[in-house]
Formats: structure tokens, C-alpha cells, sequence
């Protein structure tokens, strides 16, 4: 049964202004505040709220927050749409960033015409840091934190996009730990996966930071060599990730080998999408490996059926040694 005395409207909305989790807020034309919530003012280290009256988002925010949204506020206010569930960011000190959900509202005079606009914005941190986290488990390998295959994908597609533009050319190195399956069958996968780890950490620190190094499955690793322009480039990383990886790992208390076998393949000379050039380096490691592994073998720009190979050289040559072993026979 509805209360003989329902509190006044003036009453609800003060109660709403002062007790709401939300920062609610109301502006003029000018993108001036006539009024907020307790909850913005003491957000912005404010005591009382009728000390924002006036200010604009310049004053609060400084001059480039300021200006993208008085610029929102005045496209909203002209043509009289709102902006509903817009996400916005903003750096805060330390250099910590803070997450908004943002609805605004034309504001209606009584005779219907726009004199401002009412904004509700609620803050989305904890909401954002579980999604930045989900998003992080989807495109990172969960033993070793390295990128997986696919986010690899998408950074070798987006590294083909960039060449093409600039007429550049990369390289991309695929690499199997050599005679990884005795390592799990003799010591256990608990080992593996310490040894998987380790091989990660050496792989991460033998290349360039803008370099990616991606772990796509079982024991086979990826860099996108993205700076590597020529041939020798490629040449020289790729040795220095075999000199990375020669010397044995100590993992509970046993020396094990950690060595790789690398494929080389060059955008655009072995292929002009993500899936050939994959498979170009995925068949010059195989070629590699049945060549006795802990090397790099390089497919010669040009071919196109991955079967010609050049450059053939193990982690203890410093010169490379040209080899071109033929294909397998089909099986």
C-alpha cells in the first residue's frame, strides 16, 4: 500500500546525489557543472560538492582530457543524442589508469529545448584488470608467459601488413628442441616443462625486445625477426640462439641438453601470408633436424616448394656451410 506521504522529489534526489555509487553529474551549455554527486567530488579530492560549481573538465582534468570531452558534451548537447555505455580511460598519477562506463544525456528545458546534459560515469577498474587478465590467458602460452600461436599470428600478420607498406623485408625463425621427447620419457614432464621454461628465458634473451618469441605448442618456438632486412640478419640471430642454447641447463640437479634445430624462412621471398610463410621455416627446421639438429637452415628467397635450401651451419661453426639436401620422399 503506497505511503500517504511519499517523500518529495527535492528530498529523492538529494538522497540520490549524496548517497550514489555512481559519479552523477549535470552541466550548461558551456560545459560548465552546476551540479555533483558527493561520490565525483570526493573522487577529485573535493569535501564539498558545490566547490566543482563552475568548473569544467579543463580545470579538473587538465587541457587534452578536457577538450576530447567538451567536444563529446557539445556534440551530444547540438544534436541532441546520447552517448550511451562508452568506456573511457584516463592516466592517473603513478602512472595508474582509471576505467570509466559513461552515459550522457541531453538535458530538456521546460519548454523542450537543450539548455545542458546530465552524465553518469562508474568506475570499471576491477572489470577491466579481469578482462586485460582473460585476455592475457587467451593469447599467452600458460607454462611459459611467452606469446602463443594466436597472438603469434596476429603479430605476423600485422608485420606483413607493415612490410608490404614499406617494401621490407623480415625473417621468421621456427625451432624444435632437439630430442625432446627422450628428455620426457627419461626424466619426466616436470622436467620437460622446467626445461620448456628455461629454453624461453634463453630464447627471450638472445633477441631484441621488439622481437617476438612465441611458444605454439609442444616444443616448438617462433621469433618474428622484424628487423632483420637481409639474409645475414636472419643468419646471425638465428646463430645466436643456437650459442644461447648450447650450453646444457641444470634442472634438479641434471645437466640437460637444450638444443634446437631452426628453420629460416624471409617475407616476401618464401611467401606472402601468415600460412606459407609458417610452413616454409616449419620444413626448413624439419630439414634441419634430419640433417642431425642444433642447426639453422635457411630456404633460399625464391622457392617456392620450400625444397631448395641454403646455409646450413651448427652452433659451434662460426662461418655457415651451404647445403641444399633434397626433399623428403612422399610417404
Amino acid at each position: 500500500m503506497p505511503s500517504e506521504n511519499p517523500p518529495s522529489d527535492a528530498f529523492l534526489f538529494h538522497a540520490l546525489m549524496e548517497n550514489t555509487a555512481d559519479s552523477i553529474y549535470f552541466k550548461d551549455r558551456q560545459c560548465r557543472l552546476w551540479r555533483v554527486s558527493r561520490k565525483m567530488a570526493q573522487d577529485l579530492g573535493f569535501s564539498d560538492p558545490a566547490e566543482l560549481v563552475g568548473k569544467t573538465d579543463i580545470d579538473l582534468f587538465g587541457e587534452e582530457f578536457g577538450q576530447e570531452t567538451r567536444l563529446d558534451d557539445i556534440r551530444i548537447m547540438e544534436t541532441n543524442r546520447p552517448i550511451i555505455g562508452v568506456i573511457e580511460s584516463r592516466q592517473l598519477a603513478r602512472g595508474r589508469i582509471n576505467w570509466t562506463l559513461t552515459t550522457k544525456l541531453p538535458l530538456h528545458g521546460e519548454s523542450g529545448e537543450v539548455i545542458g546534459l546530465v552524465g553518469i560515469t562508474r568506475e570499471i577498474n576491477e572489470i577491466r584488470q579481469t578482462e586485460v587478465a582473460l585476455q592475457h590467458i587467451a593469447t599467452h602460452d600458460m607454462l611459459t608467459d611467452l606469446p602463443n600461436r594466436f597472438l603469434m599470428v596476429d603479430r605476423l600478420s600485422q608485420a606483413i601488413i607493415r612490410a608490404r607498406r614499406a617494401s621490407a623485408n623480415f625473417a621468421l625463425l621456427f625451432m624444435d628442441i632437439d630430442h625432446f621427447k627422450e628428455v620426457n620419457d627419461s626424466r619426466g614432464h616436470e622436467v620437460g616443462d622446467l626445461l620448456l621454461k628455461a629454453v624461453a628465458e634463453r630464447l627471450t634473451k638472445s633477441v631484441r625486445q621488439s622481437d617476438t618469441v612465441a611458444r605454439i605448442g609442444g616444443d616448438e618456438f617462433v621469433i618474428i625477426l622484424e628487423t632483420a632486412h637481409q639474409i645475414s640478419d636472419a643468419e646471425k640471430a638465428a646463430l645466436k640462439v643456437q650459442l644461447a642454447l648450447e650450453n646444457p641447463f641444470m634442472i634438479e640437479g641434471h645437466e640437460v641438453k637444450g638444443t634446437v634445430s631452426i628453420g629460416v624462412s624471409f617475407y616476401p621471398q618464401n611467401g606472402l601470408d601468415t600460412d606459407t610463410l609458417l610452413r616454409a621455416a616449419d620444413y626448413a627446421m624439419y630439414m634441419a633436424k634430419r640433417e642431425g639438429g642444433n642447426r639453422h637452415l635457411s630456404c633460399i628467397p625464391g622457392g617456392p616448394d620450400f625444397g631448395p635450401m641454403d646455409r646450413v651451419s651448427s652452433a659451434t661453426h662460426s662461418e655457415p656451410q651451404s647445403q641444399q639436401p633434397h626433399p623428403p620422399e612422399p610417404s
